[in-house]
Order: C-alpha cells, then structure tokens, then sequence
C-alpha cells in the first residue's frame, strides 16, 4: 500500500501548483500508516483514491482528516465523497464528536468536498482554512 500512495502522492506534491507540501512524503507516509486510518478504492490492483485521517483524540472526540486524494483519471465519479462520508461515519461508530481539517486556501476540489460534506469553516491558519463538522 505504501508504493500505491507514494505514487499517487509524488505527482501532485511536485506539480508546481504548491497545492500539497510535505517536506518528507516517506516520513508522512509512514505516519499515517502507523497512527492513521487509510481507506482505499483499489480497482484491479490500481489505486483509484484514498483517504487518511486520524481517530486518535478519544479525550476531545474530535477527528482529522488529513489527506484525500483522488486519480485525476476518476475525478468526478464521487470517490471523493465516498472516502469522506465513509470515514466520518466511522468516527461516528468511534464516538467521536467532531471531525477537523486543513485545506490550503488555493485548493478549491478539496474545500468543495468538504463543503459538501457539511464541513465549515472555523479559522485560518496562514494559507490555510481550518474546517469543522460536527458528527452529532
């Protein structure tokens, strides 16, 4: 799974259009592997999609979603409400309360997903939007 992502992930870290930074794409990768939840849509061994997110925070309930992506070759097919409605329900099942992320302001696919998604905006951070959506 880790060279599924690293080759999805390493195209859109270094396209130019400074919409994903990671310093270090192995370390994040092996993070979220390690204390993450990944969900994937895999099709005949090709990884369409995936989402990682964090329902570590059992003391404030509250979730993470740190990364979506979605095969520019199946955008628009609804893989990327899919993940997210998928992984919110499961923090539901979790217990937890409420769900955050970050979106650099410059990313308007991942904002409308999660506007979609219910998520809405609680404050920047920088370049970043920093978004909520209450589970209960």
């Amino acid at each position: 799974m880790k060279s599924k992502i690293y080759d999805m992930m390493y195209p859109l870290i270094n396209d130019g259009q400074g919409i994903y930074e990671l310093t270090d794409l192995n370390a994040y990768i092996d993070k979220i592997i390690e204390k993450g939840c990944i969900f994937s849509i895999i099709e005949k061994d090709v990884l369409l999609g995936f989402l990682a997110g964090y329902a570590n925070d059992y003391e404030n309930k509250t979730g993470f979603l740190s990364m979506l992506i979605v095969s520019p070759s199946t955008r628009r097919m609804g893989y990327g409400r899919r993940l997210t409605d998928f992984f919110l329900t499961d923090l539901v099942h979790k217990g937890f309360e409420r769900c955050h992320t970050e979106v650099k302001e410059n990313n308007t696919l991942a904002l409308n997903v999660c506007k979609r998604a219910g998520f809405y905006e609680l404050g920047r951070n920088g370049k970043y939007i920093i978004l909520e959506k209450l589970l209960k």
